[in-house]
């Protein structure tokens, strides 16, 4: 069965060119005219170029300027001279000016200086009008800045006009902001005054459009594309009664004063559409999707990425026309109607990411289907078991992070023109069964994360297609021999982590030479006892993960020769390593875990370009080497903890400017906090040097922007007071100075932090009562509170207890305040622990908080809390524990509504 493959559309730029340069060539080769020849020298000599090859060189006074680069003439009326007539200078980087001789060329039909580097240069206001006979222009992607011309409205016979303007990008915001601007009666002037105009783009401009609706005013306009602009006033209810002859309405990636569904009305008025965008342009509220659909002539509708879009699909009625239905990325919810499969026209369908639920439709009725993406919603039950061998054009189905179940039908991997399989994250069950006739076509197979058995499959070496095979997160068992590599020549990645599975490889590492060259390798928990010998073959490897393994002796150096030469993420955590041969080696930015193997002796020195190091929970001894230190300067994470290293910390550990996560806890290390730790510190999220002997006070200038939103100094020999520069750290959510012998009396002035949720001050020499300033918060995001083992007295005043804002049983509250974490990168955190003591034992809490609770047990209190029914506290969570030092009693209450000391 032949397979179909779309492929790309020339552009209409390059037939309306085409088309004047085969008419142009019938006209005859008389010279051009010399006024036009010596506008264009004079022309180039206003631009700069980056190399010779795009200065035009062809442009020379001497030659004939018909034969130039990029210049098509036509007849002038008279048989000795031609004229100008199409112009095209695009892609050529050229800077500099753009100078007003331009305009002499009064005959051109085709105009196009897109994609040079007029950055910051303004479009003259005058002279455009001088080109009359202008069917095309186009000056787009030259980085002009200012206003859009009035003088371009009155180019009457224009048919398509391209502009777009210079601007910056807010990475954060992920949004552009355009210098170059269509005032609202230059827009407008536009629309109305340009009556001959057919396609209009526009990106990358700054457009205000006017709030009057001049429905009697009628244009021809076929389309119309806006592309990140910001648009001031209601664009849709402004310019649709006027475009009734519209085919292309294309609004993405802008941003709208008007963003509510609301103003968008009027679109099902044009009955002619059949390409219908407003992607990615922050659109809220709901979409009249009964009316849109109801458009017979609609082909594309593509609303992705607006996340703040709610809808619903309507019942499709036979017939319809449309092709591409992309609703990604927004808050479109409820079943999947039965009638979607009257849509017999379909070939793209994405609704990924949407909050859809219910049963799959039957794909058998979409016989154009190309490609389908029902991923990341909740659809539950199995896939249909039928129907596949009619869908001649499908080449991709995603379905993963669903809830589906059942086994996966076997015609699918023989699919003949299936390129991509992504059924990860589900919960689907049986064995992996591959059809004899399994398709060599089949480039991407995603299976992970469900709940598959039994063994690998020898078939699965007939889908000698494969680039991407994961298998990772299942319940397969069985051996699987790495030589059935030698038949899957262009795998890249290869996952079967965590599985049952015992990898094995036959033959001696020779036979090994020639296999697939691996980028990504994933054999997490496979029984393994060695390294896999073929390893030493690859030199592209981006990722490799053998972790949670049973490999043992050193880490040879060639490991590091595998890596990639832009990155390289290398996880061997969870081994038997003893040692470390050689040195590492690493192209740039290593991601290495070694953590919670035996490696032995002193650190080892980590490549200049180490961007994660985890060493922790091994038996590396001796000090931190002040050459260790200074190779860390692109690191953001690194974990000695759990280790036996002594000494001090050397102060090079300042120069590590990147680091978001510095764990020391648990070894022998001693002596100073180093000052910039905290007092300089701007980047450092994470500070974890519980479990130590430091000794001395703590630094007491912390800057302000200090970044901490962890500090872990629990179990060391810390003296003196806190800091009250500590309010410095906004951003704090944890803060655990226990089992120390701090002096002080109660840091009131922390109930300001907004995120502050542990504060463990437990066993310290902290004294007196529990006061707060006026005016001061009293920790209203706090979920932790353990100051026992300390010497207060006086009990803790009612009116603080109220203000416990996140120990309040609120739902709302609970859903922002329950995890304490950090993220330092994509889908990883860091783990917070805290050691809190309830009945007098250490519990400890690792990240997530179960639970709201105050532990204020061994101290000196005066008086015993009581239980007032008066004004209400609503429902306190579970315990409140409150041991006091003169009766060594414990009082648990319950759910309670005021809490006051007597």
């Amino acid at each position: 069965m032949p397979c179909y493959y779309p492929r790309s559309r020339g552009s209409y730029p390059l037939l309306v060119a085409a088309i004047i340069i085969v008419v142009a060539s019938k006209l005859g080769d008389g010279l051009c005219r010399h006024d036009e020849r010596d506008a264009l020298l004079r022309l180039k000599k206003g631009f700069v170029f980056d190399n010779a090859l795009s200065g035009l060189p062809s442009w020379q006074a001497s030659s004939d300027c018909c034969t130039w680069q990029g210049v098509t003439c036509g007849d002038a009326g008279t048989p000795d001279a031609q004229v100008v007539v199409s112009l095209d200078l695009a892609d050529l980087t050229i800077s500099g000016n753009l100078s007003s001789d331009l305009f002499e060329l009064t005959s051109l039909r085709f105009l196009s200086l897109a994609n040079n580097d007029f950055l910051g240069i303004p479009l003259p206001s005058d002279g455009f009008e001088r080109l009359s006979r202008l069917t095309y222009l186009n000056l787009s992607d030259c980085g002009f800045v200012g206003q859009v011309p009035s003088s371009i409205a009155r180019l009457t016979n224009l048919e398509t006009l391209h502009l777009a303007g210079a601007f910056t990008w807010d990475t954060v915001q992920n949004q552009a902001t355009p210098f170059l601007e269509l005032k609202e009666h230059t827009f407008d002037t536009l629309i109305t005054n340009l009556s001959s105009l057919r396609r209009l783009y526009i990106d990358y401009v700054n457009i205000s459009v006017s709030d009057v609706n001049n429905s009697s005013s009628r244009h021809s306009l076929r389309e119309l594309k806006l592309s990140y602009c910001w648009v001031t006033g209601p664009i849709a209810s402004s310019l649709v009664p006027k475009l009734r002859s519209l085919s292309k309405l294309i609004l993405e990636n802008c941003i709208f004063s008007h963003p509510m569904m609301n103003s968008f009305t009027g679109v099902e008025k044009l009955s002619s559409l059949l390409v219908f965008s407003l992607s990615n342009s922050g659109l809220m509220g709901t979409f009249p999707s009964s009316r849109v659909f109801s458009i017979k002539t609609l082909k594309v509708l593509d609303l992705s990425g607006n996340t703040m879009l709610h809808g619903e699909l309507p019942e499709f009625r036979p017939g319809s026309a449309l092709q591409s239905l992309l609703l990604s990325s927004t808050m479109f919810s409820g079943n999947l109607p039965e009638s979607i499969t009257n849509l017999h026209n379909l070939v793209t369908l994405d609704l990924s990411s949407c909050l859809f639920y219910g049963a799959l439709p039957s794909f058998a009725q979409w016989t154009m289907i190309q490609e389908i993406d029902l991923s990341n919603n909740n659809f539950v039950g199995s896939l249909p078991s039928d129907g596949y061998g009619a869908l001649h054009n499908l080449t991709r189905i995603n379905l993963s992070n669903n809830s589906l179940s059942g086994e996966i039908p076997v015609k699918l991997f023989s699919h003949p023109c299936l390129l991509e399989l992504d059924l990860t994250h589900n919960n689907f069950t049986g064995h992996l069964l591959l059809h004899p006739n399994a398709s060599s076509r089949l480039q991407h197979l995603f299976l992970g994360e469900n709940n598959l058995q039994g063994q690998i499959p020898e078939l699965l070496s007939k889908l000698s297609g494969l680039t991407k095979l994961d298998l990772s997160s299942n319940n397969l068992t069985g051996t699987m021999d790495l030589s059935l590599l030698k038949n899957l020549t262009n795998l890249s990645i290869l996952q079967l982590s965590r599985n049952r599975l015992s990898v094995l490889e036959k033959g001696d590492a020779r036979s090994y030479v020639g296999y697939p060259n691996i980028v990504s390798l994933g054999l997490a928990s496979c029984n393994l006892t060695k390294l896999p010998a073929f390893l030493m073959y690859l030199n592209e490897v981006e990722r490799l993960d053998l972790s949670e393994n049973s490999i043992a002796g050193p880490i040879p150096d060639w490991i590091w020769k595998a890596g990639a030469n832009d990155f390289y993420y290398v996880n061997l955590s969870h081994n038997l390593f003893t040692s470390i041969q050689g040195n590492i080696l690493a192209p740039a930015y290593l991601y290495l875990d070694l953590h919670s193997n035996m490696i032995e002796g002193s650190l080892p020195n980590p490549p200049l370009n180490i961007s994660f190091m985890d060493c922790s929970s091994n038996h590396f001894t001796h000090w931190i080497p002040t050459k260790f230190l200074s190779r860390l300067t692109y690191a953001y994470f690194l974990s000695l903890s759990n280790n036996m290293l002594t000494g001090e910390v050397p102060p090079m550990i300042c120069n590590a400017s990147n680091l978001k996560v510095l764990d020391l806890s648990f070894n022998s290390l001693g002596g100073l906090i180093p000052p910039c730790l905290l007092q300089e510190n701007k980047s450092i999220a994470v500070l974890n040097l519980r479990g130590n002997i430091f000794r001395g006070p703590l630094p007491q200038n912390i800057s302000r922007g200090c970044a901490l939103e962890t500090v872990n100094l629990n179990n060391n020999k810390l003296e003196d007071k806190l800091p009250e520069s500590l309010v410095n750290c906004k951003m704090l959510q944890v803060l655990d100075v226990g089992d120390n012998q701090i002096v002080d009396t109660f840091p009131g002035w922390l109930g300001d932090l907004p995120q502050l949720r542990v504060l463990v001050l437990r066993s310290n020499r902290f004294h007196g009562p529990i006061t707060v300033l006026d005016g001061t918060n009293f920790f209203p995001m706090l979920q932790v509170f353990d100051i026992s083992s300390n010497g207060f007295n006086g009990g803790i005043p009612a009116q603080y207890l109220k203000r416990l804002k996140a120990m309040i049983n609120s739902s709302e509250v609970e859903s922002q305040a329950r995890t304490v974490g950090y993220q330092y990168a994509i889908d990883t955190y860091y783990e917070n622990s805290v050691t809190v003591m309830v009945k007098g034992l250490d519990l400890t809490l690792i990240r997530s908080l179960p639970g709201y609770r105050v532990w204020c047990s061994w101290n000196h209190w005066t008086s015993h809390a009581t239980i007032s029914q008066g004004r209400s506290l609503r429902a306190w969570h579970p315990l409140l524990f409150l041991r006091y030092w003169t009766s060594l009693t414990i009082i648990c209450l319950g759910r309670f509504r005021s809490l006051v000391s007597s």
